[in-house]
């Protein structure tokens, strides 16, 4: 199962959630399941992290078309990702940072089977709309701050567009990994 995990790319974290935000990491390893973020800073990589920590695998969705270019250009790390997924060389729009960012948005969670939100802000905001509109499973950390707080809920509320999706509330990082995981199961077993 790969778990998208989407969250403020700011390397300015609240300990409390940086911390939830790795252990969220080690609870998809220990569950043997696959980490996925956009290759970034920040919230997503305490969880590449702490999944690296217990030997579990991370695949990161760069905006770039290399890993040169993932350093240099974005300056996004590379420890503890045990492999990458970078934008075609040919794509039209490689050039421009801003267009490649959402590209790697669409691709990362297209390919993820469920998704977590922490925190967060526009960008992440971006991946929530997708991760909705194709009818993702979303947990939701609570207590993370950003769009976790209170703009998702509006959203959700002022919208009016249904999904497939099933979204879910916790505080809980270990938790919200196992529900996450419950879900998936019961809808996979459904269609059956």
């Amino acid at each position: 199962m790969k778990f998208g995990v989407y969250g403020s790319a700011s390397t300015k974290l609240k300990e409390e959630v940086r911390l939830k935000a790795r252990e969220i990491g080690r609870e998809i390893a220990r569950q043997n399941h696959t980490v996925i973020t956009g290759g970034c800073p920040g919230l997503p990589y305490e969880a590449v992290l702490g999944a690296h920590e217990i030997g579990g695998k991370a695949i990161g969705y760069s905006p770039a078309i290399n890993i040169e270019k993932h350093v240099k250009i974005y300056k996004y790390p590379v420890e503890g990702f045990t492999e990458f997924v970078f934008i075609p060389k040919d794509y039209v729009y490689a050039n421009d940072p801003l267009i490649c960012k959402k590209y790697r948005n669409v691709s990362s969670v297209a390919t993820s089977d469920v998704a977590i939100f922490i925190s967060g802000r526009t960008g992440t905001m971006n991946e929530f709309t997708i991760a909705y509109d194709l009818g993702k499973d979303i947990g939701i950390l609570k207590g993370s701050g950003g769009i976790a707080k209170e703009a998702i809920t509006v959203l959700l509320r002022d919208i009016d567009k249904s999904s497939n999706s099933t979204i879910i509330y916790d505080s809980d990082p270990v938790s919200l990994v196992r529900r996450m995981i419950e879900i998936y199961e019961k809808k996979k077993k459904s269609f059956l």
